[in-house]
């Protein structure tokens, strides 16, 4: 083995040092990873496609982000979507659309947790700044031009 060349655990073969992602606790190999870039990438592949991976990753982020992003303590999601009748708290439907969950909304000022919206009620929240001044000026256009027709 040649001066910046490694030898991989994984897949026995001798590869330049590029070949190898850097691991900085690693001090016997110049600060690189034991498995080359291909074996790593191929290791990752395969545990994720097991069956169930990405399906309790997916519930495991949505939980953290609802917590730390959204205030939404474990079980709080769901208690507020039983309050709501399984429905958006705005609009009523039973369909969340966006990317097939409802969405866990909160205050942006104080980031108080408040219900559970569809994608479209959420969107239009946000579109509309959180801000009921905004959302009445738009109440009252919709009703100005409702009525002439």
């Amino acid at each position: 083995m040649a001066y910046g060349e490694l030898n991989c655990t994984k897949c026995g073969e001798i590869k330049d040092e590029s070949e190898f992602y850097a691991e900085p606790r690693n001090t016997r190999r110049n600060g690189k990873r034991t498995q080359c870039k291909a074996c790593d990438y191929l290791k990752n592949v395969n545990y994720r496609n097991k069956p169930g991976v990405k399906e309790s990753q997916a519930k495991t982020r949505r939980i953290w982000s609802r917590l730390n992003k959204y205030g939404f303590a474990p079980g709080m999601y769901e208690e507020r979507l039983e309050e709501q009748g399984g429905v958006c708290a705005i609009c009523k439907t039973d369909t969340p659309g966006g990317r097939g969950q409802f969405h866990a909304d909160h205050d942006h000022d104080t980031n108080e947790p408040r219900g559970v919206l569809c994608h479209n009620c959420n969107v239009a929240l946000g579109n509309f700044q959180d801000n009921p001044e905004i959302l009445q000026s738009a109440i009252e256009y919709l009703n100005k031009y409702s009525e002439v027709q």
